[in-house]
Protein backbone atom coordinates (compact mmCIF):
# COMPACT_ATOMS: atom_id res chain seq x y z
CA UNK A 1 0.00 0.00 0.00
CA UNK A 2 1.37 3.39 -1.02
CA UNK A 3 -0.10 6.56 0.42
CA UNK A 4 0.70 10.09 -0.68
CA UNK A 5 2.52 12.22 1.91
CA UNK A 6 0.02 13.68 4.36
CA UNK A 7 0.22 17.36 3.40
CA UNK A 8 -1.48 18.72 6.51
CA UNK A 9 0.88 16.82 8.80
CA UNK A 10 3.88 17.99 6.76
CA UNK A 11 2.61 21.56 7.17
CA UNK A 12 2.21 21.12 10.92
CA UNK A 13 5.65 19.53 11.20
CA UNK A 14 7.09 22.69 9.69
CA UNK A 15 5.03 25.39 11.44
CA UNK A 16 3.02 24.07 14.40
CA UNK A 17 5.61 24.73 17.07
CA UNK A 18 7.37 27.71 15.51
CA UNK A 19 4.55 30.00 14.38
CA UNK A 20 3.64 32.73 16.88
CA UNK A 21 -0.07 32.27 16.10
CA UNK A 22 -1.67 29.13 14.74
CA UNK A 23 -5.26 29.54 13.61
CA UNK A 24 -5.56 26.32 11.61
CA UNK A 25 -5.51 23.58 14.24
CA UNK A 26 -8.50 21.44 15.08
CA UNK A 27 -7.23 20.08 18.38
CA UNK A 28 -8.30 21.50 21.71
CA UNK A 29 -6.25 23.85 23.84
CA UNK A 30 -3.60 21.88 25.65
CA UNK A 31 -3.08 21.75 29.40
CA UNK A 32 -0.67 20.25 31.88
CA UNK A 33 -1.38 16.77 33.19
CA UNK A 34 -1.78 17.97 36.79
CA UNK A 35 -4.53 20.38 35.67
CA UNK A 36 -6.33 17.60 33.82
CA UNK A 37 -6.11 15.19 36.76
CA UNK A 38 -7.39 17.89 39.14
CA UNK A 39 -10.71 17.88 37.29
CA UNK A 40 -11.81 14.55 38.75
CA UNK A 41 -11.59 13.16 42.29
CA UNK A 42 -9.12 10.26 42.67
CA UNK A 43 -7.84 10.75 39.11
CA UNK A 44 -4.23 11.19 40.25
CA UNK A 45 -4.33 7.93 42.22
CA UNK A 46 -5.95 6.03 39.35
CA UNK A 47 -3.47 7.49 36.86
CA UNK A 48 -0.53 6.49 39.08
CA UNK A 49 -1.69 2.87 39.06
CA UNK A 50 -2.49 2.77 35.33
CA UNK A 51 -1.20 -0.34 33.56
CA UNK A 52 1.04 0.66 30.63
CA UNK A 53 1.26 -2.73 28.94
CA UNK A 54 -0.84 -4.07 26.12
CA UNK A 55 -4.57 -4.16 26.67
CA UNK A 56 -7.32 -6.08 24.93
CA UNK A 57 -7.23 -5.54 21.17
CA UNK A 58 -10.78 -4.12 21.13
CA UNK A 59 -9.82 -1.55 23.78
CA UNK A 60 -10.03 -1.35 27.54
CA UNK A 61 -13.26 -3.04 28.70
CA UNK A 62 -14.06 -0.19 31.11
CA UNK A 63 -13.67 2.40 28.37
CA UNK A 64 -15.78 0.35 25.96
CA UNK A 65 -18.50 0.04 28.60
CA UNK A 66 -18.38 3.79 29.29
CA UNK A 67 -18.80 4.48 25.57
CA UNK A 68 -22.00 2.40 25.49
CA UNK A 69 -23.61 4.83 27.94
CA UNK A 70 -23.55 7.47 25.19
CA UNK A 71 -25.83 5.41 22.94
CA UNK A 72 -29.21 3.72 23.28
CA UNK A 73 -28.74 0.32 21.67
CA UNK A 74 -25.17 -0.91 21.77
CA UNK A 75 -23.22 -3.23 24.02
CA UNK A 76 -19.53 -3.14 24.82
CA UNK A 77 -18.83 -6.05 22.47
CA UNK A 78 -19.96 -3.78 19.61
CA UNK A 79 -17.40 -1.08 20.47
CA UNK A 80 -13.91 -0.95 18.98
CA UNK A 81 -11.56 1.66 20.44
CA UNK A 82 -8.95 3.24 18.16
CA UNK A 83 -5.95 5.35 19.09
CA UNK A 84 -6.95 8.14 16.72
CA UNK A 85 -8.68 9.08 13.49
CA UNK A 86 -5.99 7.64 11.23
CA UNK A 87 -6.30 4.15 12.68
CA UNK A 88 -10.10 4.25 12.56
CA UNK A 89 -10.14 5.50 8.95
CA UNK A 90 -7.62 2.85 7.90
CA UNK A 91 -9.54 0.02 9.56
CA UNK A 92 -12.95 1.15 8.33
CA UNK A 93 -11.86 1.65 4.73
CA UNK A 94 -10.09 -1.72 4.64
CA UNK A 95 -13.16 -3.51 5.97
CA UNK A 96 -15.79 -1.63 3.96
CA UNK A 97 -14.11 -1.20 0.58
CA UNK A 98 -12.79 -3.30 -2.27
CA UNK A 99 -11.01 -2.35 -5.45
CA UNK A 100 -13.47 -0.80 -7.89
CA UNK A 101 -15.81 0.58 -5.23
CA UNK A 102 -16.87 4.23 -5.30
CA UNK A 103 -16.48 6.57 -2.31
CA UNK A 104 -17.89 10.06 -1.78
CA UNK A 105 -16.05 12.35 0.61
CA UNK A 106 -17.13 15.78 1.79
CA UNK A 107 -14.36 18.12 0.67
CA UNK A 108 -12.21 19.51 2.00
CA UNK A 109 -11.50 16.37 3.99
CA UNK A 110 -8.92 14.68 6.15
CA UNK A 111 -6.46 13.51 3.50
CA UNK A 112 -6.43 9.88 4.58
CA UNK A 113 -10.16 9.55 3.80
CA UNK A 114 -9.30 9.78 0.13
CA UNK A 115 -5.79 8.32 0.17
CA UNK A 116 -6.63 5.08 1.98
CA UNK A 117 -9.65 4.52 -0.28
CA UNK A 118 -7.51 5.14 -3.39
CA UNK A 119 -4.80 2.80 -2.11
CA UNK A 120 -7.42 0.04 -1.90
CA UNK A 121 -8.38 0.75 -5.51
CA UNK A 122 -11.57 2.70 -4.89
CA UNK A 123 -12.61 5.70 -6.96
CA UNK A 124 -12.99 8.84 -4.82
CA UNK A 125 -15.48 11.60 -5.68
CA UNK A 126 -15.51 14.89 -3.79
CA UNK A 127 -18.73 16.51 -2.59
CA UNK A 128 -17.78 20.15 -2.11
CA UNK A 129 -19.63 22.88 -0.29
CA UNK A 130 -20.51 25.96 -2.32
CA UNK A 131 -18.57 29.06 -1.16
CA UNK A 132 -21.11 31.30 -2.89
CA UNK A 133 -23.80 29.88 -0.59
CA UNK A 134 -22.03 29.86 2.81
CA UNK A 135 -20.40 26.49 2.02
CA UNK A 136 -23.74 24.70 2.04
CA UNK A 137 -23.79 21.20 0.62
CA UNK A 138 -26.11 20.74 -2.36
CA UNK A 139 -28.06 17.47 -2.16
CA UNK A 140 -28.55 17.56 -5.93
CA UNK A 141 -24.77 17.51 -6.40
CA UNK A 142 -24.60 14.50 -4.07
CA UNK A 143 -27.28 12.72 -6.09
CA UNK A 144 -25.35 13.44 -9.29
CA UNK A 145 -22.14 11.80 -8.04
CA UNK A 146 -23.80 8.68 -6.62
CA UNK A 147 -23.16 5.56 -8.67
CA UNK A 148 -24.20 1.93 -8.42
CA UNK A 149 -20.70 1.27 -6.99
CA UNK A 150 -20.95 3.87 -4.17
CA UNK A 151 -20.16 2.18 -0.86
CA UNK A 152 -19.27 5.14 1.37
Amino acid sequence: MRLEPFKLERYFAKYEFSAPYLLCSSDCESMELRDLLALEPDATERFSSLWLGYTESLGDPGLRQAITTLYDRITSDQVLVHSGAEEAIFNFMNVALSSGDHVIVHAPYYQSLGEVARSIGAEVAEWRGDPAHSWELDIEVLKSILTSRTKV
